[in-house]
């Protein structure tokens, strides 16, 4: 079969043949109609990520809209390496699919584009509202980019009383006041003024280094110290570490922690995937999309997408 074939750790896919799948124990082989590009498929193929592992020739993918031996269009995922979903043929876990539902094919590839950066923030919303029955006031750092704006749809829709969009990008910070958002640039003076009054009850942080540090620092000084804030680390865009003052822990109730594999087991993921699905493929969500064919892999690789579009490869 054909494709997206990476040979080594720092090279660029190309469109090249592999050998076909097998339906093993528990397994079938369906046929590729959408795979997203995602940050994470980059970096686990790359080896940069800490679910990477390892070994070339490989085919990226982590997850894909595709179409059964019986004609169902399925949302799936979780191909076992070195095999992933940018290839014609995959053999996926017969019990990990949701199905589309009818009438939402036109919408495969913005399922494909969206579920992996959307349920990055989906997840910890979710948790946050079963466990405290509100979101209150919902902080995005890194608002701007593709899963940022995601968030900001998320919190929204899933009833925050306020979201605060905070990030560089004025067009897209624009987008965010669209969604409904109040919007800062990143720095503390102009996040307290989007606050106000208020504290964040939930900050979901993209980008971690430096503006995470910002962030503690200006949580440590605001007001109303009872206010109960969990704090979820995401992305790392901005560098891998950021200093916590010891302050920022004594001084309120706050809670840290990371939303990603690993840190959430896979067992709340699949469960919480289906509704997300539904949002995505019935379009109450916005999620713009650049689309290539599976053999032009290659420049889907290294295009840089406009307007946060999701780069997804189509069969």
């Amino acid at each position: 079969m054909k494709a997206a074939v990476l040979r080594e750790a720092e090279g660029v896919p190309e469109y090249a043949d592999f050998a076909e799948p097998e339906a093993g124990e528990g397994l079938q082989v369906v046929e590729l109609v959408a795979a997203g590009l995602h940050q994470l498929v980059r970096s686990r193929a790359h080896g940069r990520h800490y679910s990477s592992e390892g070994g070339y020739p490989l085919v990226p993918g982590v997850d894909a809209v595709a179409r059964t031996a019986d004609g169902e269009l399925i949302y799936t995922g979780n191909v076992a390496p070195p095999y992933g979903t940018m290839a014609e043929r995959m053999a996926v876990a017969g019990g990990f699919h949701i199905e589309l539902s009818e009438g939402t094919e036109d919408r495969a590839a913005q399922v494909a584009g969206g579920m992996n950066p959307g349920m990055s923030s989906w997840l910890p919303l979710k948790a946050r509202l079963a466990e405290a029955g509100e979101l209150g006031t919902v902080a995005i750092v890194g608002a701007t980019g593709a899963s940022g704006l995601l968030a900001v749809q998320n919190a929204r829709d899933l009833g925050a009383r306020r979201v605060i969009a905070i990030g560089r990008n004025e067009s897209a910070l624009d987008k965010a006041r669209g969604f409904g958002a109040a919007t800062a640039r990143l720095n503390q003076d102009a996040i307290r003024t989007a606050l106000g009054d208020d504290v964040p009850n939930l900050v979901l942080d993209y980008v971690w280094g430096a503006p995470a540090e910002l962030m503690f620092g200006l949580l440590t000084r605001l007001p109303t110290a009872d206010a109960d804030t969990s704090y979820v680390q995401i992305g790392a865009l901005a560098g891998p570490n950021a200093a916590l003052p010891a302050a920022l822990l004594r001084s309120r109730r706050i809670r840290i922690s990371g939303s990603g594999l690993g840190s959430v087991s896979m067992d709340t993921i699949q469960r919480t995937m289906p509704e997300y699905v539904t949002r995505i493929a019935e379009g109450h969500v916005e999620v713009p999309v650049e689309t290539y064919p599976l053999s032009d892999v290659a420049r889907a690789w290294t295009v840089s997408p406009k307007d946060n579009a999701r780069i997804v490869l189509t069969a």
